[in-house]
């Protein structure tokens, strides 16, 4: 008995130091781990990056134009003179600098760091005054076939295509630059193979054969050599079964040509060329010689008179 109670009273102490040395180290626990934090710098993997020195900042007047600027500017600037386009580049933020240079032929590039080179006395009114004329030239420009592109995109399909041929009808060019801009139905029998493999590796047979009513015949043949076996039956079994009216027919091809423009635009398939609408032939004239005579129709006989 004794010798039970001298073990629960050892288990209690133990018990008890225990607790006591987990409480002080909870308590101390932050104090350890900030000595044992490296301090900043003195290891290279927790020391900050150097930033980079911060560009100078230019006297005067500044042309707060962006790297990616630098295409336009240098089309603006190509009838300048190589001393005008050197004081642009010099105003210019350097990295926009480098791109508007980059952007240059080799010859005119080497003609306006010459002209840099050379110090010169410019009025800074004569500065402000190129500024605000690249500005106007650079910003004032409003709208374009990329600008009006994601509205006519916002239509439905039929409405699409039909504001399109609209503006084809009233300016060529302009209808033109925007149809290239598009995908119809008549542009999808133009995929190459290697992009109809493609579509057919993205799009499964059980997608595909919603799509495949709504599509042109020829592409519709084509399609059905990308899928075999299962995949082949499964595409034609859809086909079969997906509705057949006119208004799914729409929304089945509008769905297709969004897929087929959203591949392109990443890449992985080219954009089919724009083809132009088949017109309906035309009835040939009768050839005169050859058609046959049509005879005159003979006057109406005279009703007999009566005498008395």
């Amino acid at each position: 008995m004794d010798y039970l109670k001298y073990v629960m009273i050892v288990g209690l102490a133990s018990l008890t130091v225990a607790a006591i040395c987990c409480t002080a180290l909870w308590v101390m626990a932050p104090l350890i781990l900030s000595r044992a934090r490296p301090e900043e710098g003195e290891h290279g993997e927790t020391a900050a990056e150097p930033r980079p020195p911060a560009e100078p900042e230019l006297p005067g007047v500044r042309f707060n134009f962006t790297a990616q600027q630098a295409p336009a500017l240098a089309g603006i600037l190509k009838k300048e003179s190589p001393e005008d386009t050197a004081v642009v580049v010099s105003r210019l933020p350097a990295e926009a600098g480098r791109a508007l240079l980059d952007a240059l032929t080799t010859e005119r590039r080497a003609k306006v760091l010459q002209c840099l080179a050379s110090p010169r006395t410019v009025d800074l009114e004569l500065m402000r005054g190129m500024k605000v004329e690249l500005e106007n030239r650079l910003y004032g420009v409003v709208g374009g076939a990329a600008q009006a592109a994601p509205f006519i995109k916002l239509l439905a399909y039929e409405e699409r295509k039909e504001l399109l041929e609209t503006i084809y009808s009233e300016s060529p060019a302009r209808g033109a630059e925007l149809r290239a801009l598009f995908i119809f139905d008549e542009d999808l029998p133009g995929i190459p193979d290697r992009d109809l493999g493609a579509l057919a590796a993205a799009v499964p047979a059980e997608t595909m054969g919603t799509y495949l009513p709504a599509l042109p015949e020829a592409l519709k043949a084509r399609l059905k050599e990308q899928y075999s076996g299962k995949e082949g039956l499964a595409l034609q079994k859809v086909a079969l079964a997906a509705p057949q009216g006119p208004v799914e027919k729409r929304a089945a091809l509008d769905s297709f040509i969004a897929l087929v423009e959203d591949m392109a635009e990443k890449g992985l398939i080219v954009r089919p060329k724009p083809q132009a609408k088949q017109k309906p032939a035309a009835v040939p004239a009768p050839d005169k010689a050859s058609a046959p005579a049509v005879k005159a129709p003979a006057p109406a006989a005279k009703p007999k008179r009566e005498w008395g």
